[in-house]
């Protein structure tokens, strides 16, 4: 067993999915603050 995740661990192709996965949490995490951050005031209806 730990055999077989080291060796997945290893692959390049491994390395890519990781990269993308953690990409696409931080472009989520960006434009969820980044909507409330810069168009928080533009959105608000206070009138």
């Amino acid at each position: 067993m730990i055999e077989v995740m080291i060796e997945w661990a290893g692959q390049t192709r491994t390395a890519w999915w990781v990269l993308a996965g953690a990409a696409a949490i931080i472009l989520v995490v960006a434009t969820r603050e980044s909507e409330t951050l810069f168009w928080g005031d533009l959105l608000d209806d206070d009138e």
